[in-house]
């Protein structure tokens, strides 16, 4: 069960997380300069066709390109809607398609479709039978939609509106198109912050928590037109300081331990309370998971073997790993019964995944594959960028520490701090006034002097009370 939503902002971004019987299940990150446009509408235009292998680049405006797989659509010079379906990661390009949707919470509308479809995990025969009538009577031309799970417990005329909203906003995007063909964004979805109280809250959800006005603020306006029946689950942030000068402050990504597991969940190597290890490394081809069950103790082997498979589904969400996921188990798996309890064990941890996945099973060599779809780049690809160097590895982003600088300085103004002083590299200084001068002075409400530090490391810096 999902208990809590948890969302933080600061000047350089948005970090969230997905609570589960009080434990943090699912990160999320969006860097302020790199925001999410997964579900954004554009108005593209061919460019170039890749020969052999089915897919072209297309200018989606502002200069931009981006890669659609399936070239047959595209014919020299005429503009069609695409949708954003992954962002762009390091040195690849977003992914469109030009098989776009308009989703809501509760229902999504496809252009083209011929009949309405239904979450099969709505049972209530009499929910269902309400649901479809009220689609039914909808107008919805152009297209038809799928109603969500999410819609089980909403009133029947709700998604039947919303049906016909969506089939409206299509309308209209498509006459601007039409109207001007140059190509540019047509629709956007709201970024991360969109994408969560959409498609990753799920219904019931106890509480949709943020940390900061502006942001519940944002929040609501997503939710007010189209999701109003979570508008009761946003929540601000109650820090337990309550109103007493220089009492201890608790951020909020601090509950469950948020903090060190977003930490760990950056860390090439996880160890299980068992001893038994699993050594992620990611690529630019797939994700790899080797799975070390040598150090491994207490436990029958058949309860590691599940033990270790659940643990690795749980580490593909936390941080966020897309595209093709390779999973070495020992031993290959053993027999087949161990290996069909161990794919049951991982499809078990994945399911409550609310980003499509596929346990594909075991190939001729033994390795486990995954399929998880890839809507960004990981939580390691976020927080970190390639050295540069002959011998690979990854450095902080500047971005990120910037992000780490201002809940440090945030935690010193809540008990009390009215001027402070950091000492950072210089470049991470600069990455500080990204936002624009006094940006996060006036996020803070203290003032905060810079002093450039070359010997500390580029994500490093030290915080002081002036």
């Amino acid at each position: 069960m999902t208990d809590e939503l948890l969302i933080t902002e600061t000047p350089y971004g948005i970090r969230a997380a997905v609570v589960s019987d009080g434990a943090p299940v699912a990160f999320f990150v969006e860097p302020a300069t790199r925001r999410s446009r997964v579900g954004d509408l554009h108005l593209a235009r061919p460019l170039r066709v890749l020969p052999g292998i089915d897919a072209c680049f297309v200018d989606i405006g502002d200069g931009e390109e981006a890669f659609l797989r399936g070239a047959e659509i595209a014919k020299p010079g005429v503009p069609f809607i695409v949708q954003v379906a992954s962002d762009a990661r390091e040195e690849k390009l977003a992914r469109v398609t030009d098989l776009p949707v308009l989703a809501s919470r509760l229902v999504v509308f496809r252009p083209g479709g011929a009949e309405h479809a239904f979450s099969r995990r709505i049972r209530n025969p009499h929910r269902l039978h309400a649901l479809k009538q009220a689609v039914g009577e909808a107008e919805t031309p152009g297209g038809a939609v799928t109603v969500r799970t999410t819609a089980a417990d909403a009133p029947p005329e709700r998604v039947g509106a919303i049906a016909g909203m969506l089939a409206t906003r299509w309308r209209s995007l498509e006459a601007s198109a039409a109207r001007d063909q140059t190509p540019r964004r047509l629709w956007d979805a709201g970024g991360l912050l969109g994408r969560l109280l959409r498609d990753v809250a799920p219904s019931g959800i106890a509480r949709i928590v943020t940390d900061g006005p502006q942001l519940l603020d944002r929040a609501l306006g997503v939710v007010g037109t189209e999701a109003p029946e979570i508008a009761a689950s946003l929540t601000p942030h109650d820090d337990g300081s309550g109103a007493r000068p220089g009492g201890p402050y608790l951020p909020l990504f601090e509950r469950h331990d948020c903090a060190g597991r977003f930490a760990a969940a950056l860390e090439p190597v996880a160890t299980l309370p068992s001893g038994a290890r699993l050594t992620i490394e990611e690529t630019r081809a797939l994700a790899a998971i080797d799975v070390d069950t040598a150090g491994a103790v207490g436990d029958a082997p058949e309860t590691i073997l599940v033990d270790t498979a659940e643990a690795v589904g749980r580490e593909i969400r936390l941080r966020d790993l897309g595209g093709l996921i390779a999973i070495d188990f020992p031993g290959g798996g053993g027999s087949a019964r161990a290996r069909a309890a161990q794919i049951s064990a991982l499809k078990r941890a994945l399911a409550p995944d609310c980003t499509p996945n596929r346990v594909l099973g075991a190939t001729a060599g033994g390795l486990v594959e995954v399929n998880r779809r890839r809507l960004g780049p990981s939580l390691l690809e976020a927080l970190t960028e390639p050295a540069g160097s002959a011998l690979g590895g990854r450095v902080p982003r500047l971005e990120a520490a910037a992000h780490d600088l201002a809940h440090a300085a945030q935690r010193e103004v809540a008990s009390g701090a009215r001027r402070l002083t950091v000492r950072a590299a210089p470049a991470l200084l600069e990455a500080l006034a990204e936002p624009g001068g006094d940006a996060l002075d006036r996020w803070l409400g203290a003032v905060l002097t810079r002093v450039p530090d070359p010997s500390l490391p580029r994500g490093r810096f030290a915080l002081e009370r002036a």
